[in-house]
């Protein structure tokens, strides 16, 4: 990032959102009891104002309140609000003010109608105070910037380019002063104050520029570092954090695009070390548990169905989620024996069930492992389900196509579901499908419970490689990405065994 893109990133942080309701969960104790926030604003005709909370990207509704006399609101309570940064809304949705409530939820905020922070002031709130300098500093800081911006504009289209260095250099510095201030005036003056940790969070990551022995950039070294320290600077033992405005697209972001297609070995390491750092706050592991079960249970990435299980094992199924109670353990539980069987890497048993020709003789029934092509799709489909004769049509045009050319590396094992035995050979002989068709529901074990065909149902998708019969899809994908499926999967296995011989 780019030090003027973050001097833009930290001004955003001023910009109000969508504003949604729901109600928090107190954290404070030790402190002074309750609350009694005091806002004066002035030339304010509101007759109600609101108080919202940062949290998941949005502005939750905390409170609301009407005037005790013009422009004077009063937030009065037994309890303590969360600590957090909150905004200050008007009644037609107007953002006020953007503060910061933590320790001491005592103080009186005055400001007006107009938006300049220069007319403000605080009282009792030394975090405020603080955070009061920074919104001044920024917005004169802005105020300069555009200005040059705009110069640097007009003389670099007129092609003046010494003029048009003079202001980029200006731009250049003024983010250099912001910076500066943010890191000695905020974040080293007062590391323990929420809004110092917040600033520190949009700082960037600085990553040593690792070299080859041929002195070659070492991308592997610097994407390792980056993955290893991304949360360097936040404080993820803090629970505040998840009530403000940096934590949920950071955590976005290392989950769903910087480690979403890594391995699942590979995501799971870094789970494991991300959850390690929240562990001494108890209402910070909770979320960040909640939040990657939820994620990686629901993903329709391939493989993501092993990180679940390994979050689910470490964590909910060890013992540490004093959330949970009996029932929902016991949940968790089934819900992992359903999945591990069939998890990517996992061997696939061999499936030994009749054909339509074969049916009566068990001593001639078909063999899952007595496959010729280097892998096998299993192919689970209901005869009567639309889908799933359209999508066994889409699998014999690929089947045929790369027949014709000599390219087809798979056989198809299709099991057909379904009690009318007399229904389900009819089907398959108007077909003419050219694979291995088996059914009826019978077979050496009870393969739609042991491959989940009960819950996510027909039709279903399972692909081994027959080397060892290792299961290397567990999900249905598109039958024209097959081809790409079976390349890139290959790509990757000569990648391994490079990489191993490599290091032997």
């Amino acid at each position: 990032m780019t030090r003027r893109f973050l001097l833009l990133c930290i001004l955003a942080v001023f910009l109000c959102g969508n504003i949604s309701a729901q109600k928090g969960k107190s954290s404070a104790s030790g402190q002074q009891k309750g609350h009694e926030i005091v806002f004066n604003i002035k030339d304010s005709k509101d007759k109600l104002v609101y108080l919202v909370i940062h949290y998941n990207e949005k502005l939750i509704l905390k409170d609301s309140t009407t005037p005790v006399a013009p422009g004077k609101f009063v937030f009065k309570g037994s309890d303590r609000y969360d600590d957090g940064l909150y905004s200050l809304v008007s009644g037609d949705k107007k953002l006020y003010l953007n503060f910061i409530i933590d320790r001491n939820q005592h103080f009186e905020y005055n400001l007006d109608t107009t938006s300049n922070v220069d007319h403000f002031s605080v009282k009792n709130t030394p975090e405020n105070e603080e955070m009061l300098k920074f919104q001044r500093k920024t917005a004169s800081a802005q105020k300069l910037a555009n200005e040059w911006s705009k110069k640097f504009k007009e003389f670099d289209a007129a092609g003046n380019k010494d003029s048009a260095d003079y202001y980029k250099n200006k731009l250049s510095t003024i983010n250099d002063e912001m910076l500066d201030f943010i890191h000695q005036e905020i974040i080293d003056k007062h590391p323990d104050y929420l809004f110092s940790k917040m600033q520190k969070s949009y700082m960037q990551i600085e990553v040593p520029e690792f070299k080859k022995e041929n002195g070659d950039p070492d991308y592997e070294k610097q994407a390792a570092y980056y993955r290893t320290h991304y949360w360097d600077n936040f404080d993820l033992a803090d629970h505040r954090f998840i009530y403000i405005p940096s934590f949920d697209p950071k955590l976005k972001d290392y989950f769903t695009k910087l480690l979403y297609h890594q391995e699942a070995d590979t995501i799971n390491k870094y789970i494991d070390m991300f959850l390690a750092k929240t562990e001494k706050d108890t209402f910070m592991f909770h979320y960040c548990v909640d939040w990657l079960s939820y994620q990686f249970e629901t993903s329709k990435v391939v493989g993501h169905d092993a990180v679940f299980c390994h979050v689910a094992k470490t964590n909910q199924l060890a013992g540490k989620c004093y959330w949970m109670d009996e029932d929902l353990i016991s949940k968790y539980e089934k819900r992992i024996k359903r999945l591990e069987p069939t998890l990517i890497g996992k061997i696939a048993p061999e499936l030994i069930i009749p054909d339509t020709n074969l049916y009566e003789d068990a001593r001639l029934w078909k063999s899952s492992y007595r496959m010729h092509k280097p892998y096998t799709i299993l192919w689970f489909y209901d005869p009567n389900c639309p889908t799933c004769k359209k999508e066994s049509k889409a699998l014999r045009q690929v089947y045929d196509s790369l027949e014709v050319i000599g390219k087809r590396n798979f056989d198809v094992y299709a099991i057909g579901n379904d009690d009318t035995i007399d229904a389900w050979k009819k089907y398959v002989k108007e077909n003419n499908y050219p694979w291995t068709n088996v059914g009826g529901n019978k077979g050496n074990i009870d393969y739609l419970d042991y491959f989940g065909i009960y819950e996510i149902g027909n039709p279903a998708m399972y692909i081994m490689d027959n080397k060892d019969h290792k299961i290397i899809l567990n999900k249905r994908i598109e039958m024209n990405n097959l081809p790409q499926f079976f390349e890139e999967y290959e790509k990757v296995e000569r990648a391994k065994a490079e990489r191993a011989a490599s290091q032997e």
